[in-house]
């Protein structure tokens, strides 16, 4: 069994198998890979991204897959290799329960603590969106922009601003992205009275065409105009460019948009997942 890590040079080769929106993952920051192959067919694969790098390492698996019980072997040996390196604390991991019987047992071998439980993610549709309670009224506060209108300045302050808060949303590398990894003319923001951002509601267009929200906060004051402002705000022009079906995944990564999720959508619901941690040797930074 042959254990490769992934780069930007050689992803291309193993694209069909991981799938294209976690394969544009790899290059980036903080996202590792490893692909097993046996006479060159390939039996399985993992990426990952690291959280905390600097202090008490995770490390969030994204994505798992393994053909067989060797190949998940070899690949959690290598793993735990490369993240023993950055002094990693805790592993975190979650695929879908209908796709992935045989991974809950992988899994569990390679020490993970696994239960059943609801996806953080929603998938809804434009069309769905757009028959929320919050889209009776159509208007959107003045200070509520486009992060196409606002200067890359006014940006780069806005991210500045959460990454110094400890706010990074779905993001380790946030600090790192340019503004054109987010749909600007869909992605909102919100702007204090000297013009300086203090909202963000960041989406990013995944090859497949799906858009994923990446980051939802909000700073300011106006604390009842402020997210409402920019969600409706990002209802109103995806209308503009997207057809009803266009796909939207809703991240409930925390409390605030846990909340935003129930109030909005209250008949959302994420599907069946399986979700596991283990402890790993990291030692304190």
């Amino acid at each position: 069994m042959r254990i490769i890590e992934l780069t930007e040079d050689n992803i291309a080769d193993f694209t069909a198998f991981i799938g294209e929106d976690m394969a544009e993952n790899i290059g980036r920051q903080f996202h590792r890979g490893l692909i097993a192959t046996e006479n060159s067919e390939i039996r399985g694969g993992i990426i990952w991204q690291y959280i905390n790098l600097d202090r008490n390492c995770e490390s969030n698996i994204e994505w798992f897959r393994a053909l067989d019980r060797q190949a998940a072997k070899y690949i959690f040996a290598s793993y735990t290799e490369m993240i023993g390196k950055e002094n990693t604390r805790q592993s975190t991991i979650t695929v879908p329960a209908l796709e992935s019987p045989e991974e809950k047992e992988f899994l569990k071998e390679a020490g993970f603590k696994i239960r059943i439980t609801e996806s953080d993610k929603i998938i809804v549709t434009l069309a769905e969106l757009l028959e929320m309670p919050l889209m009776k009224d159509r208007r959107v506060p003045s200070h509520v922009k486009t992060v196409g209108e606002i200067m890359v300045r006014q940006f780069r302050g806005g991210i500045n601003r959460c990454v110094d808060l400890g706010k990074r949303g779905l993001c380790e590398d946030m600090e790192y992205l340019p503004i054109s990894a987010f749909e600007q003319d869909v992605s909102t923001c919100s702007l204090d009275e000297n013009g300086e951002v203090d909202g963000l509601l960041l989406f990013h267009k995944l090859p497949s065409g799906i858009l994923s929200i990446q980051l939802m906060i909000y700073m300011g004051k106006d604390v009842a105009n402020g997210l409402p402002g920019m969600m409706r705000l990002f209802v109103n022009k995806m209308e503009e460019k997207y057809d009803p079906d266009t796909q939207i995944i809703l991240n409930r990564h925390n409390e605030a948009s846990l909340l935003l999720s129930e109030k909005l959508l209250p008949r959302g619901f994420g599907i069946p997942v399986y979700a596991g941690s283990r402890t790993e040797g990291g030692n304190d930074v």
